[in-house]
């Protein structure tokens, strides 16, 4: 079953994403580096979940941001956290993070959960989605590219 968020089910969805994470460094990308939740690629902050819990706070403050969450007998299995941002020549769609339990990869359940997320975009007028992942996070990159997405860029960082 997906829904929407709940304010109850925060501690279980930290939980969640750190486990992911933590299983699979592959995830860290840019916005990981950014916020201090990673400390470089494949390294978790010490606070890394903290971290992550006040982004998760900071992005459900936005009213353009929703975050939806996958349960399977009541347990939390997957999520998928995106909005519309409106800062460029038009609107536009961001995924920031979609997460799905290991055990149910495979099971179309991030197809799922992305495709929710994709229909409320265009019900909300927007053209483009965009998202990003880790540079190594090769398994996701393949979802995103048999659902349409396309490479646009490279990050590049330099620590001073």
């Amino acid at each position: 079953m997906i829904r929407e968020f709940r304010q109850e089910d925060k501690e279980a969805l930290c939980r969640f994403f750190a486990r992911l994470i933590d299983g699979h460094k592959e995830y860290i990308s840019h916005g990981e580096l950014q916020m201090g939740i990673a400390t470089d690629t494949g390294v978790l902050a010490d606070d890394f979940r903290e971290k992550w819990s006040r982004y998760l706070d900071a992005q459900l403050s936005r009213e353009s941001n929703r975050l939806l969450i996958a349960e399977n007998d009541g347990t939390l299995v997957g999520f998928v956290l995106f909005g519309v941002t409106d800062d460029g020549d038009a609107p536009f769609g961001v995924i920031f993070d979609l997460g799905v339990e290991p055990a149910c990869r495979g099971q179309r359940l991030g197809q799922q959960l992305m495709g929710r997320a994709l229909e409320w975009f265009r019900g909300q007028g927007v053209k483009d989605c965009y998202l990003e992942s880790g540079v190594a996070n090769h398994s996701a990159h393949e979802f995103f590219e048999h659902h349409g997405f396309r490479a646009v860029s490279s990050v590049f960082r330099l620590k001073l």
